[in-house]
């Protein structure tokens, strides 16, 4: 398996939704620094689907720092 920064992993696949096994941590901050591409698409739905048959620390992402319109960001803990 071969992990990348996962700056690295957005920047290959932009204006999609990401879905990154985590393997390294900034402990510090808990930003997930690299990772293994699990799946990738321009359909957020198509990744959500995929997240629910992975165990384990993964991370779901867009590609780009700003969301599509009409799109947001909530953290539920």
């Amino acid at each position: 398996m071969k992990f990348q920064k996962i700056e690295t992993i957005r920047k290959k696949y932009p204006h999609e939704w990401l879905l990154i096994r985590v393997n390294k941590v900034d402990e510090s901050t808990t930003t997930p620094l690299t990772g293994h591409l699990l799946a990738h698409s321009k359909n957020r739905d198509e990744i959500y689907k995929k997240m629910m048959k992975y165990k384990g620390l993964t991370l779901t992402t867009y590609s780009e720092d700003k969301l599509p319109k009409g799109l947001a960001v909530a953290f539920y803990v």
